[in-house]
């Protein structure tokens, strides 16, 4: 039987010797952190309780870890991210301020678009139409707002512009948030989600890695002065919406990843302003 402290000596070994025949290439650490993991789990248990057919998956997984293929591969990607952005400003941004309230209401899937949005006397609305239908996030929804952040800030504002389209990152992806604001029903929707798949692979959970948001109307949460917070909508599958998303009028941008879709947006709602001090990314309007 395999003593534990021979199998991680043994492994020790192994790796020292992938780092010196690998020293002058770029390697990515997550993996190595993963198999130390591992490494430290084995160690404390009987060699006959250990899964060695994971331990040797993990090996597996270094064998052209040092590749140039590799480094070319997450070079190529951080282009292609930058690229999208850049092609979505240059193609997509003309389309969104020129198109009209209906045509946009209806591309990102509101529904009635074409009798909602030149609606005068929101008395002639049936709300509830727009709520989902049991849906536990209808509680916490302002159907009525007015963009007061989008109105103040020095940073939004331009007396002349009823319709605002916001750019904001973090560190995985970025946003493009179009805020319609003429009439008296305001919509605030997302008009595009990229990811840099480079950084959210090692980031995000299974399930947030490759797939981007679609286009839709977003759910206004808080709407004051100093911040406005919303929702996307909710999935079929899940109680609470999977993102809530805070923009301050200073353009600062805080953005939750709502992952299993059980957190309600109580506690986004109490710390927001603690969340929006604490924040490093921003936003700004193209």
């Amino acid at each position: 039987m395999i003593k534990p402290y021979k199998f991680t000596i043994c492994l020790v070994i192994i790796l020292s010797s992938f780092f010196i025949t690998n020293n002058s290439q770029a390697i990515p650490v997550r993996p190595f952190i993963e198999l130390f993991e591992q490494i430290f789990k084995f160690s404390g248990k009987r060699a006959d309780d250990i899964p060695l057919p994971d331990a040797g998956k993990r090996l597996e997984d270094f064998k052209g870890l040092g590749k140039t293929d590799d480094v070319i591969g997450t070079s190529e990607t951080g282009k292609r991210f930058t690229d999208q952005i850049e092609n979505f400003n240059l193609n997509k941004i003309s389309e969104l301020k020129n198109s009209t309230d209906s045509s946009l209401l209806q591309t990102h899937g509101v529904k009635h678009a074409d009798r909602i949005s030149d609606l005068i006397d929101l008395s002639e609305v049936n709300i509830s139409d727009f709520f989902e239908e049991n849906a536990a996030i209808n509680t916490f929804r302002i159907f009525v707002w007015s963009g007061r952040v989008f109105r103040v800030s020095n940073n939004f504002n331009n007396p002349d512009a009823n319709r605002i389209i916001v750019e904001c990152r973090d560190n995985n992806e970025v946003f493009f948030f179009t805020a319609l604001l003429e009439k008296k029903k305001k919509w605030l929707l997302l008009s595009e989600n990229i990811k840099n798949v480079e950084t959210s692979q090692l980031t995000l959970s299974e399930d947030n890695k490759s797939s981007k948001l679609n286009k839709q109307n977003l759910y206004v949460l808080t709407d004051i002065d100093e911040y406005i917070i919303f929702s996307t909508q909710t999935p079929e599958n899940k109680k609470f919406p999977l993102h809530y998303f805070i923009i301050s009028k200073e353009g600062r941008f805080y953005h939750f990843n709502n992952t299993y879709g059980t957190e309600s947006p109580e506690y986004i709602i109490a710390n927001a302003s603690k969340k929006i001090i604490e924040t490093k990314f921003t936003c700004k309007k193209v």
